[in-house]
């Protein structure tokens, strides 16, 4: 029978390169989140989890997707009332359009942060401890 024993995962430091990063928490936290602490030099990095960029990810571009179909939508049919000169059905595709532009750029930005966060995660290499 196979045993699949998950060890926790240690990052090395890029500071120094000869210590591991400890989780360190504060007084007000129940658990060490995502902060750690060289063991060697006590330079302080703050390592976001890798699932957590993996969702963020995945959930925007799944986001994005939709808010994309809903914008073309929208917009195609705000230029359709404004070819055909029917102004009281263009406002609220307009307004919808700049709500779907809004919804994209969040998302743009959302994925920008996890992917600097995935970066931030892959720059520590990762070394199982040995206990």
């Amino acid at each position: 029978m196979m045993s699949f024993d998950r060890k926790p995962t240690m990052y090395v430091c890029v500071s120094c390169g000869k210590g591991l990063m400890d989780p360190v928490s504060r007084l007000d936290e129940p658990d060490a989140a995502d902060r750690y602490q060289c063991s060697y030099c006590g330079q302080k990095a703050t390592i976001p989890p890798l699932m957590i960029s993996l969702t963020q990810i995945g959930s925007c571009i799944a986001g994005l997707g939709f808010t994309l179909y809903l914008l073309f939508q929208h917009l195609n049919a705000a230029l359709k009332a404004f070819q055909l000169d029917t102004h009281a059905t263009l406002m609220p595709d307009l307004l919808l359009t700049g709500l779907a532009l809004m919804f994209i750029t969040a998302f743009g930005y959302t994925v920008s942060k996890a992917v600097q966060n995935l970066r931030t995660q892959l720059r520590y290499r990762h070394v199982r401890s040995s206990s």
